[in-house]
């Protein structure tokens, strides 16, 4: 019966642990690879409907001098860092673990793919008395 409890104690730290974290932007962006979006958005050949039904509406849109536009899509998630959940210890050492992810695509004046641009970062915050 004891193992039952500490099993079941470990399982919902890691289920508690798991639900800390905060996204902001474009979540079909945060589900995504950087592999698999530049598989699907093709130069010269993906339109403007193709990128909004793979990635949905765009945050921002900027025209082009030659009558384009240039779609940006952004997607951040930080979550804590393990050691944050243990009293004390997160007194010394704590912090977050973070991505970031960004789509640049532009397009010419037809709406065709003319460039695009996807970049994914990792970095993570420190914060305690040892950081």
């Amino acid at each position: 019966m004891t193992t039952v409890k500490i099993i079941s104690a470990a399982l919902a730290g890691v289920l508690f642990m798991s639900g800390c974290a905060a996204t902001a932007g474009n979540q079909k962006l945060g589900s995504m690879e950087k592999t698999q979006v530049n598989s699907q958005i093709v130069k010269g050949v993906s339109t403007k409907k193709d990128v909004e039904a793979l990635l949905g509406q765009t945050d921002k849109v900027s025209p082009t001098k030659d009558g384009g536009e240039i779609w940006t899509y952004s997607f951040a998630r930080a979550s804590l860092k393990p050691a944050a959940y243990i009293p004390l210890v997160n007194m010394f050492y704590s912090g977050t673990n973070n991505t970031t992810k960004i789509v640049v695509a532009e397009f010419d004046a037809n709406g065709i793919v003319k460039e695009v641009i996807a970049k994914e970062s990792e970095s993570e915050t420190k914060r305690g008395l040892f950081q």
